[in-house]
């Protein structure tokens, strides 16, 4: 198998595609799985006793899946006529699949020892679950799962065209960049203005916008840990909401909303024209713990008012041409990391900004951040 298609699939990284044969001789694709979360039990061979095990623990738990819409499936290395007469000899309520080595080998799963992804609507994997016993692998699954969304179904009359995205990046990894803020040096963050004649401006208006802001530039080297899991788990997301190619981002912003009120009033992300080649604006939740403050949610008020704010790790992406605004933070410091991502075009657009701000700095006429 060509390396380039191996991957250790793990939280937050969208599963590939998988396409076998059920011990009930039907189709399984996850294609048809997409809409419906789903418990994957993941083994390479028939007969352990740690996948009956598994299989007779998930089966006895399928009924509260069932009833949170989460399937369960076992995806299995041997052929399907030994899936079958395996299928036959044990019963369960799993639904599985044989024949299915390569798509194992393409998600990592390494020795016989099975394993427990969890996977959610949107077929981006939600947990994985490996080693320690049966019952210890079943209470973290089980766990997992119960976080997943189950938001009950209701009428939508203003939606706003905005992504969450959970499982961007992990708490460790939040944790990591929150403290990268406190280590400094971090800066008031300005709004982005031109003068009379067109040029690019820097100013502190805290009645507009209060934050303060730790800076990764492209050659940061967290900048370049973090890129890398952004453009994997968000640039096919986008394609495929909004059919757009994005293949750049901005610089990074660690962001603090401080709980005195840290607030961005009314604004879109492609203005002044300077910035025009933005496309999608990305702001992920690094406060860990979700009672950690209070407020500052985002709205897009062109659409109604609707305040939207997602777990840690998870990101809100939507155009940069829609009008939104975070609201007072009332209680506790909101960490947020915040870029941008824009197409080839915008790339070029992007270097050609660099310049300009760059000259307008050497001529003392902008404070560069």
């Amino acid at each position: 198998m060509n390396e380039d298609h191996r991957l250790r699939l793990s939280a937050g990284d969208r599963a590939p595609v998988c396409l076998g044969i059920t011990a009930t001789g039907a189709l399984y694709a996850s294609e048809e799985q997409a809409g419906r979360a789903v418990v994957l039990i993941l083994a390479r061979k028939l007969a352990t006793p740690a996948l009956i095990a598994l299989l007779a623990e998930f089966s006895a738990r399928a009924a509260e899946l069932c009833a949170r819409d989460i399937d369960l499936v076992a995806l299995i290395g041997a052929d399907v006529d030994d899936v079958f007469e395996f299928n036959f000899r044990h019963p369960s309520q799993a639904i599985l699949v044989g024949s299915l080595n390569d798509f194992l080998d393409r998600i990592g799963l390494e020795g016989e020892a099975p394993e427990v992804l969890i996977l959610d609507r949107n077929q981006r994997a939600a947990a994985r679950i490996a080693g320690g016993d049966i019952s210890s692998m079943l209470a973290a699954a089980m766990a997992a799962a119960s976080r997943l969304p189950n938001e009950a179904p209701r009428d939508v009359c203003t939606p706003a065209p905005v992504l969450l995205l959970p499982n961007l990046i992990d708490p460790d990894l939040c944790r990591e960049l929150i403290e990268l803020h406190h280590a400094g040096p971090s800066f008031d963050s300005p709004v982005l203005t031109t003068d009379a004649e067109g040029r690019p401006r820097h100013k502190l208006d805290y009645a507009y916008k209060k934050r303060r802001d730790f800076l990764l530039e492209r050659d940061h080297p967290m900048y370049l840990r973090v890129n890398d899991i952004i453009m994997r788990r968000c640039v096919s997301e986008i394609k495929r909401a909004f059919q757009v190619e994005v293949s750049h981002t901005d610089r990074f912003l660690i962001a603090c909303y401080p709980g005195d009120g840290g607030h961005f009033r009314r604004h879109r992300d492609n203005r002044p024209a300077i910035v025009a080649f933005r496309r999608f604006a990305l702001s992920i939740n690094l406060t860990v713990s979700a009672e950690g403050y209070e407020g500052g949610f985002l709205r897009l008020p062109e659409f109604s008012s609707h305040n939207y704010r997602c777990p840690t790790g998870a990101g809100l992406l939507f155009s940069v041409a829609l009008l939104h605004e975070i609201t007072p933070v009332l209680r506790g410091d909101r960490y947020v990391l915040v870029t941008h991502l824009h197409d080839e075009e915008g790339e070029a657009q992007w270097l050609a900004m660099r310049q300009t701000m760059a000259g307008e700095a050497a001529r003392g006429s902008l404070v560069m951040a």
